[in-house]
């Protein structure tokens, strides 16, 4: 006997999305995934003056806007073949790396881990603990997680000027300028920033957690009390228990543009695509399919730089106004997890080839790349010479293209741009919950999350939390992906 669930709206997570599944014998089959809002910022840029688009792109979102405002600025950066100085690469890090860290924090405290408190679990013996920390708006470790929150939002105004919203981010480099007092207020709120993740996330120096580069080291750190007892410590020692590294698998296949771009046109985490080895990551196999999308315009895949996107609200088999995105037409995902599989994170990588993909190492990369990040955040800040420039002005030819692929705190960000007699003729964006949460495409091969869900075991058809887990393991960020509400 089959049952069909619909679970409307999806709660904790950003913007509005849908999720059916249906259920036989207790196993999911056939899930949907439906964003049900349209965006429309291709449509809106079309005519505009190109730095428009730096304006414009930074409002899909109040999350990620400082990264859609980078990928915009390095789509018109690589259009306009400017050069940077080393400084305006280094603010662009410390900017994106801090909305990324952001971003994770609320995505663990806020959105994913209340899911741990659910009634199913009420009889595990650690359940009191799990309600001390997480529940929603009393737990010790959720308020705590707001409370540090100030510290990275001055963080990110030293750099950023504002946020949402920054404009901080052009061609040729970026418009705030460091100077050694502001270098140096930065250095103390990133100070505070790493005693908050040292004490309350995992429990010790964020050298000795990085010192665990295996499965067996991961075992070995949680037999001391203080890391047993850390907010790190009690989700993997949880998460096992309640079999979230048994479920969410997705298609085991992985792409990263590669992240944090350094002034030798190097990433910091490296890029590449892993379907069972590791391959480069090539732009030009990208192509989206409509056949489930509410637009028109063409059949087959389309590469973004060709993109059309026209709105078909009535569209016959359709369920999501969302695009397709493939790799050379594979279903990939997306994400942190992606990102510390093609960096070869000793760690994430060792775990993901003994265990599999999963919930549990899905929202576990996510918080070890916070420990990476805030490290490297020392890294960076130490590094900016105030004595040398910040930005460089740039040649703009009136007929040029260009594309600028970024990874924001949910994956791969991508926008494409033609310009025509200075204004754009074209743009295309496709943001991580395009690639994650996309629907099936033209040879029904359900999108990432959608093939995560299907397979999932739901113990209660009336509470099914696991559907939740899997969800949100990808932390959707749908105001990104769609924009207007189908009336």
């Amino acid at each position: 006997m089959s049952k069909t669930i619909q679970i409307n709206p999806f709660n904790r997570v950003e913007g509005d999305l849908e999720i059916i599944v249906e259920v036989k014998d207790g196993i999911v089959q056939n899930a949907m995934s439906k964003g049900v809002m349209f965006r429309g910022f291709e449509i809106m840029l079309k005519g505009r003056d190109p730095m428009d688009a730096i304006v414009f792109t930074p409002r899909i979102c109040g999350i990620c806007g400082a990264s859609h405002g980078l990928a915009s600025a390095t789509a018109l950066r690589n259009a306009w073949r400017c050069e940077m100085p080393d400084n305006a690469y280094l603010v662009g890090n410390i900017v994106i790396a801090i909305e990324n860290l952001m971003g994770h924090i609320i995505q663990f405290y806020v959105l994913f881990a209340p899911d741990l408190t659910n009634k199913k679990y009420a009889s595990y013996p650690d359940y009191s603990e799990i309600i001390k920390r997480f529940f929603p708006f009393k737990g010790t470790s959720y308020l705590k997680a707001i409370q540090a929150r100030p510290s990275m939002l001055e963080l990110m105004g030293v750099f950023a000027g504002k946020w949402p919203n920054t404009l901080v981010f052009q061609p040729g480099g970026v418009t705030n300028s460091i100077s050694m007092s502001r270098q140096t207020k930065a250095i103390g709120l990133l100070r505070e920033i790493q005693d908050y993740i040292e004490l309350s996330l995992i429990g010790c120096s964020i050298d000795r957690w990085l010192d665990n580069k295996s499965l067996h080291d991961l075992e070995q750190w949680l037999g001391e009390a203080e890391h047993y007892n850390s907010d790190m410590g009690t989700y993997i020692r949880y998460a096992r228990a309640l079999g979230l590294d048994t479920i969410g698998k997705g298609p085991g296949k992985f792409i990263s543009y590669g992240a944090y771009e350094q002034p030798d046109n190097g990433t910091l985490f490296a890029a590449g695509y892993y379907d069972n080895g590791f391959y480069p990551f090539e732009q030009e196999k990208i192509l989206e399919y409509i056949k489930y999308s509410f637009l028109k315009g063409y059949s087959g895949g389309l590469h973004p730089s060709e993109g059309i996107t026209e709105p078909d609200p009535d569209k016959e088999g359709a369920y999501s106004w969302s695009k397709s995105p493939r790799y050379d037409n594979n279903v990939v995902e997306t994400g942190p997890l992606a990102r510390m599989i093609l960096d070869n994170d000793p760690l994430i990588y060792d775990l993901f080839t003994k265990l599999g993909p999963s919930v549990f190492l899905r929202v576990l990369a996510r918080l070890h790349e916070v420990v990476r990040l805030v490290r490297q955040l020392g890294i960076w800040l130490r590094g900016i010479d105030v004595r040398k420039p910040f930005y460089k002005k740039p040649k703009i030819p009136a007929e040029t293209k260009g594309v600028g692929i970024i990874e924001a705190a949910r994956g791969t960000l991508g926008h494409w741009i033609s310009i025509s007699d200075n204004r754009i003729k074209r743009c295309q964006i496709i943001t991580p919950t395009a690639w994650n949460l996309s629907p099936k495409d033209s040879f029904d091969q359900h999108g990432p999350c959608e093939h995560a869900l299907n397979g999932t075991s739901i113990e209660d058809e009336d509470n099914p939390i696991e559907v939740g887990h899997v969800v949100r393991s990808f932390d959707p960020c749908l105001v990104c992906t769609v924009h207007t509400i189908k009336l």
